[in-house]
């Protein structure tokens, strides 16, 4: 299930974020409800403005709780950094021959270049 701001992610008592977008799997469908009760499976943030926010802040507190997956998307620079779980933190992973497939979800994958091929597109027809 995927789902894009504004969508709360309660991650503790005390600890509420906000992705951009995120993703639940199915096995894991219980957590919806009004609001995400937990880690999602992945978060993506869109860099915009400042990123100190989204690539430290929501960074640490989703590695702490415990998120699957944590990509970061830089409009910008056209680059995607994606980040897995691994023992309490995010380690970088790499996209192969410009294709990502999440090493945790096998439903999730990304071709890099066609994606970012496709939002030049809708850029565009948004200004015409």
């Amino acid at each position: 299930m995927a789902f894009c701001a504004p969508m709360d992610v309660i991650l503790s008592e005390d600890t509420v974020v906000q992705p951009d977008l995120l993703y639940v799997s199915h096995s894991r469908r219980t957590i919806v409800r009004q609001r995400i009760e937990g880690p999602p499976d992945l978060v993506v943030e869109i860099i915009s403005g400042t990123s100190h926010r989204d690539c430290v802040e929501k960074l640490d507190l989703n590695a702490k709780y415990g998120a699957g997956e944590y990509w970061i998307v830089d409009p910008q620079t056209q680059l995607i950094e994606f980040l897995v779980h691994e023992d309490g933190r995010f380690v970088v992973q790499s996209a192969s021959n410009e294709c990502y497939q999440s090493p945790r979800l096998p439903e999730v994958c990304i071709q890099v270049a066609d994606f970012w091929r496709e939002v030049v597109e809708m850029t565009r027809s948004d200004w015409m």
